[in-house]
């Protein structure tokens, strides 16, 4: 018998890092980002272990420890285009991502100024291309990050 599988949201909420990301000299040097995102992914009804699941950690050990290694980019919206790269390729039950990235110390009046994008799997291929194979061939979704 089949499991039946259902929708699973994972929520990952403000956590934090820091990125070399901005068009101002100051900006060379790594600032601090928050991070939220929504994952959801197609796995089974009832769970037996955590291979059954969409586990959250190696996304999270990746915005905290590979993401800042990237070189310096002006524009965040290339970050959250790497953090959308990383998240869909990381597992191919994944079918959407909502996913903002902010600079808290970008504005003094803001708590935090960023942007935020929302992209089914098939919108994310149809606008970045299929990715997710060069991960498997690769495997290390960091160099093909920084390979994009």
């Amino acid at each position: 018998m089949t499991a039946k599988l259902i929708t699973w949201t994972i929520r990952i909420e403000d956590i934090g890092t820091c990125s070399r990301v901005g068009i101002w000299e100051h900006e060379l040097e790594p600032q601090p980002l928050r991070v939220s995102l929504s994952v959801q992914a197609i796995a089974p009804a009832f769970p037996r272990g955590i291979e059954d699941c969409l586990d959250y950690q190696p996304i999270c050990r990746w915005i905290t420890d590979d993401w800042p290694r990237m070189p310096h980019t002006p524009l965040i919206e290339t970050r959250l285009r790497e953090l959308m790269d990383f998240v869909f390729r990381y597992d191919p039950r994944v079918t959407s991502v909502d996913a903002s990235v902010l600079k808290p110390a970008a504005v003094a009046q803001a708590a935090g100024v960023g942007v935020r994008v929302a992209m089914s799997r098939s919108d994310y291929e149809a606008s970045f291309g299929n990715r997710t194979e060069s991960l498997r061939k690769s495997g290390s979704a960091l160099a093909i990050a920084h390979s994009a």
